[in-house]
């Protein structure tokens, strides 16, 4: 791991030379599947950031359309107007600069720009840079970190499949002029693949590492963790999370995205531990 650069996000250092840090997830978005998660006023978000801070989170992501799996979840699909909507909604009723940085987990060139423009420091990009190519332009003219997904179009069915889809979106950063030391990438944990595919996954994610960006999991209450648990509810799927999620640092990850600020800085620092070990 000593050749991955540390990234810069509004000046917070992300890598493996610091500290694992912690992702608190606030969904803006009434079909999200964790419906904890749901922030659906703006006294609600302000209420739910200022608990996630208090919690230890390190970074906000915020979305405001649902990426769950529509097959699993029903999960409907909303309108790039509703999204900005949501957005400039709340992220107009707090003041960003008080707050750790916040992403804006979206694959809009649109919703990305404005949420920018209201102060975010970060985008999440689920598509790897492939569901809209304005927004590699854009962070490449912000100059602002981007995560990059693993997304093979339809579920990724391998581990292969998977660092071929980070390639591709690597290279598209490249060829546009995003800085390698602003791009975090995530293998796409869940997003409709097989049980056994994210296991794998989880159990080498050394050959992500090996892609020398610092790597974000996000195991949190996924369907997988159901499916081997046999808990089809994900309020049931607390513990296998942060059971993940520590087994996630050991292996390499410097960000753990969750919904579960409090608990997973727990799960963290054992895997810290471990990992030094």
């Amino acid at each position: 791991m000593n050749n991955i650069l540390s990234v810069k996000i509004d000046g917070l250092l992300v890598g493996p030379s610091n500290p694992v840090r912690v992702m608190s997830v606030i969904n803006l978005s009434s079909e999200s599947f964790y419906k904890r998660s749901i922030a659906d006023s703006p006294e609600m978000f302000h209420k739910m950031i200022d608990t996630a801070v208090k919690e230890g989170a390190d970074i906000i992501d915020i979305g405001a359309a649902s990426s769950a799996p529509k097959e699993i979840y029903g999960t409907p699909e909303i309108s790039i107007e509703r999204e900005l909507e949501r957005v400039n909604k709340s992220l107009s009723s707090i003041d960003v600069s008080k707050y750790p940085p916040i992403s804006i987990d979206t694959t809009s060139s649109r919703v990305a720009e404005a949420a920018l423009d209201l102060g975010v420091s970060m985008v999440n990009d689920i598509s790897g840079l492939h569901a809209d190519v304005e927004i590699a332009s854009l962070v490449a003219d912000r100059g602002v970190p981007i995560v990059l997904m693993a997304n093979c179009g339809t579920p990724c069915g391998s581990i292969q499949a998977s660092l071929n889809s980070l390639k591709e979106s690597l290279a598209i950063a490249g060829e546009v002029g995003i800085e390698s030391e602003r791009i975090l990438i995530d293998p796409g944990i869940g997003f409709g693949k097989p049980p056994e595919v994210d296991i794998a996954i989880l159990n080498d994610l050394n050959r992500f590492v090996g892609l020398n960006h610092p790597l974000l999991v996000g195991v949190s209450r996924k369907a997988f963790i159901g499916h081997v648990l046999g808990q089809p509810n994900p309020e049931d799927r607390l513990i296998g999370s942060l059971i993940l999620s520590a087994f996630a640092v050991m292996r390499g990850a410097s960000v753990i995205r969750t919904h579960d600020v409090r608990e997973t800085k727990v799960a963290v620092q054992i895997g810290e531990s471990l990992r030094g070990s």
